[in-house]
C-alpha cells in the first residue's frame, strides 16, 4: 500500500477534494454528458438538450455518489462556445458538483469560461484542458478571466511513455499553468488505447511521487470501444468496464473519467470498494487521518 514521501496536494473545488495520499479522500468519479452520441444532445450547435433525460441521469449519478460516499464531477462536452456555456449553466443549476468545461479546443473552451465568470460559476468550473498546443495568448486570457482550476493533459506525439510524459509536465505544462495563475492543477495522463493503460498506471505513480499533484486519466473511450467483450453480453461488458476502472483506481488515481454518466451504477460502487479498502489501510495500518465522509464508513456495513 502506497504512502508517498512527497507532500500530496489537495485541490479543493467546490465541496470536492481531489488528491492527497491514497485513501485520504474518496476517489472522484467523473461522468460525461453531451458527448456526440448522447441521446440527450438534440442540437450540438445551439445546445438544445433533452432536459428530463439529463435530469434522470444526473439524479441517479448524484444518488449513487451520495450512497457510496464517493465524490463526483460532471464532464460537460460542447462543440460550440455558446452551446457549451448553456450546457454548463444547466448542469450547475441541477447539481452541486464541480464540472469540467470540455471543448475540442481553446476557441470553444475559453469563451465558455468567460461566460461562466459573468454568471458567477467560475469557482466550480474546471478547464479541460491546458496542453502542449495552448498558446501564450490564451494563457494570458485565462489569467485575465481568473480561471482557478484546470486539467493538464500530458498528450503529445513525442511524449508517449511515462518518463516522457513526466518531462512534458515539468518542462511545458506546469510552467504554462503557472503563467495562467492556475491554482488547482489536475493532471490527466492521457490514455492512448486500451492495452497502453498500463503506461497511465505508471505515469500516475510517477506524477504523484515527483510533484504530489492530483492525478487521473480517462479509460472511457478505450474500454467502451472494446469489441471483444461485447459478444458476451451486457453483464460481461459491465464487468469489463468496472475492472478497468478499478485498475485505474489502484494506480493510484485521484480522479477517473469513467465515460457516460449513465454508466455510474456499473462503475461507481466497484471503485468505491477500492477507495474504501485504501482508506481502511491508511486508517488502521498507517494510523493516518482520512476524510470524514468516506466509503469506509458506509459500504462495509450490513
Amino acid at each position: 500500500m502506497l504512502n508517498f514521501e512527497t507532500e500530496q496536494k489537495v485541490a479543493q473545488i467546490g465541496k470536492v477534494r481531489v488528491g492527497g495520499q491514497p485513501g485520504e479522500n474518496p476517489i472522484v468519479m467523473v461522468g460525461t454528458v453531451f458527448y456526440a452520441s448522447h441521446a440527450a444532445l438534440l442540437d450540438e450547435k445551439t445546445g438544445k438538450i433533452d432536459k428530463p433525460l439529463v435530469e434522470r441521469e444526473l439524479t441517479e449519478f448524484t444518488e449513487i455518489i451520495e450512497d457510496t460516499r464517493m465524490q463526483g464531477i460532471v464532464d460537460i462536452v460542447g462543440a460550440y462556445p455558446d452551446a457549451l456555456l448553456k450546457e454548463c449553466e444547466f448542469v450547475a443549476d441541477l447539481v452541486e458538483f464541480p464540472f469540467l468545461v470540455d471543448g475540442l479546443n481553446d476557441s470553444i473552451r475559453i469563451p465558455a469560461m468567460e461566460g461562466l465568470k459573468e454568471i458567477g460559476l467560475l469557482d466550480r468550473a474546471i478547464l479541460n484542458s491546458i496542453d502542449g498546443a495552448t498558446t501564450e495568448e490564451n494563457l494570458e486570457r485565462l489569467k485575465n478571466i481568473g480561471v482557478r482550476n484546470a486539467v493538464l493533459l500530458t498528450f503529445g506525439t513525442r511524449y508517449i511513455f511515462p518518463k516522457q510524459k513526466l518531462k512534458l509536465l515539468e518542462e511545458i505544462l506546469i510552467p504554462k499553468a503557472n503563467k495562467a495563475n492556475i491554482e488547482n492543477i489536475l493532471v490527466d495522463t492521457a490514455v492512448l488505447d486500451l492495452p497502453s493503460i498500463s503506461m497511465n498506471f505508471e505515469t500516475s505513480h510517477l506524477v504523484k511521487n515527483k510533484f504530489g499533484l492530483p492525478t487521473g486519466f480517462a479509460p472511457a473511450n478505450a474500454i467502451y470501444e472494446w469489441g471483444f467483450i461485447k459478444k458476451y453480453g451486457e453483464v460481461a461488458r459491465c464487468g469489463g468496464i468496472a475492472s478497468i476502472m478499478t485498475y485505474c483506481a489502484s494506480a493510484p488515481s485521484d480522479f477517473i473519467l469513467f465515460g457516460p454518466v449513465k454508466f455510474a451504477k456499473c462503475v461507481v460502487p466497484a471503485v468505491a470498494l477500492i477507495s474504501g479498502v485504501n482508506s481502511y489501510f491508511r486508517k488502521r495500518v498507517l494510523r493516518k487521518s482520512i476524510s470524514q465522509d468516506n466509503p469506509l464508513n458506509t459500504i462495509f456495513l450490513d
